[in-house]
């Protein structure tokens, strides 16, 4: 099992919430990009749309990397080329020149992601994934909040181009000290029976190995529900603030602040999540996706109410959407840490990469679509608040999918621990 390994995470973690606060910066600041090069809402959802399904087609190739070669290099190198496109941002003098600036800085991010959970997958056992989940999750929220807060903030006064320097100039330091912190464990280490031997879990792979991963049936029911899960994901965050200002009447900084509360539940969310999950899976771990399935079904209710709720203009009305917002965020973030845990432990160790690579494209088609799908509805309705309100339905299709998971789950963690234990005989 790899040394410092907490310490290694916490590293991680600060680079993935540097990282992912390229996604939201731009947010805050829509109305300013839309005035500037004389565009729409559906011109600006689909900048966002291709930085994330195209981001997360090019992970393909790197999750099949990731199952190869060395790990630690190709997190730098994704880093780098996820940054320098996000600094350039700031020097677009033209929609098509913002376009190319924000695809590229897509691929970066996406690379990242099978990268991320195969090294993690090394090192931590599949009894204590669920909370380090969490802590992965949280810095996808935490980048998500220090981009909205840092575009909104400091957006409204010193224009939408500054933000982009700020988020994208710290990993270039931690890119540098990646190179000594970060360290490459053995494959298959923190699997069953490989545990505290110095054994190393090692098997050839090629393409035609990504049509064997579609045959484990829970593999096949995250990725769907992460499609239809991750279409509100992407047009409730991007829209958030614009909604808020533009079809509530509330300032630029209010409506940052109803942003930031939101990521304060998802932090909270995404963090109970993952220690209940965990506590759940050494129980029983049937209950992970039954649980799951019925927090996101719940999280339907608030997140609906939240923008139905129109009292917002003195502080006590304004107070009551905050905690409303708030409740709908921790259960709308409940999943996302259990879905990744259930994907590291019913997955062989030499097929992370290409299984969280797959995971990301699904993942990032509902993102992208949701960007886009926000932009368009808000355009052929004229209103937000109905794009919302559509794109928070599809998350009940995400609960029924979680729920079925409760006939499989099980059955394919104990496959994939029975198969590790043999192997780690043989070896």
């Amino acid at each position: 099992m790899c040394k410092n390994r907490w310490m290694i995470l916490f590293f991680i973690t600060v680079l993935l919430i540097f990282l992912n606060a390229d996604q939201m910066v731009m947010s805050p600041n829509i109305g300013q990009i839309e005035k500037e090069f004389n565009i729409d809402d559906s011109q600006i959802g689909l900048v966002a749309s291709t930085f994330t399904i195209l981001g997360a087609i090019i992970s393909l190739v790197w999750g099949y990397f990731s199952d190869k070669y060395n790990r630690k290099v190709l997190l730098i190198l994704s880093i780098l080329i996820g940054e320098i496109p996000c600094f350039m941002s700031a020097f677009s003098k033209s929609y098509s020149e913002l376009f190319f600036w924000r695809t590229l800085t897509g691929i970066g991010v996406g690379a990242s992601f099978p990268i991320v959970f195969s090294l993690i997958g090394d090192m931590f056992n599949h009894k204590e994934r669920g909370k380090v989940m969490a802590f992965v999750g949280l810095s996808i929220t935490l980048g998500n909040i220090l981009g909205m807060s840092i575009g909104g903030f400091l957006g409204e006064n010193f224009g939408w181009r500054i933000p982009f320097v700020l988020v994208s100039v710290p990993n270039f330091i931690l890119g540098v000290l990646a190179i000594f912190i970060l360290k490459e464990p053995k494959r298959g280490s923190s699997e069953e029976g490989f545990i505290n031997s110095n054994k190393e879990f090692f098997k050839k792979i090629s393409i035609k190995d990504y049509l064997k991963l579609f045959k484990i049936k829970t593999n096949l029911l995250l990725f769907l529900q992460g499609i239809a899960g991750t279409i509100p994901w992407g047009a409730i965050p991007y829209f958030l603030v614009e909604f808020f200002k533009r079809e509530r009447g509330l300032s630029a900084s209010k409506a940052t602040l109803v942003f930031l509360i939101f990521g304060l539940g998802s932090i909270l969310g995404t963090l109970i999540g993952g220690f209940i999950g965990e506590f759940l899976y050494n129980k029983n771990k049937k209950l992970v996706p039954i649980v799951s399935g019925l927090t996101t079904i719940i999280g339907v209710i608030f997140t609906l109410l939240t923008f139905s709720y129109k009292n917002i203009y003195t502080n006590f009305g304004f107070l009551i959407l905050l905690v409303i917002g708030f409740t709908a965020a921790v259960f709308d973030s409940f999943t996302g840490p259990n879905v990744k845990m259930m994907l590291l432990n019913i997955n062989e160790p030499q097929d992370r990469g290409r299984i969280f690579s797959i995971f990301n494209l699904t993942d990032s088609l509902g993102t992208g679509i949701g960007k886009y799908f926000g932009g368009f509805v808000s355009v052929a309705f004229g209103s937000l608040a109905i794009a919302m309100n559509l794109s928070t339905y599809f998350w009940l299709i995400c609960g029924v999918i979680l729920l079925i998971c409760y006939f499989t789950f099980d059955k394919d963690v104990e496959k994939l621990n029975n198969k590790m234990k043999h192997l780690a005989k043989i070896i």
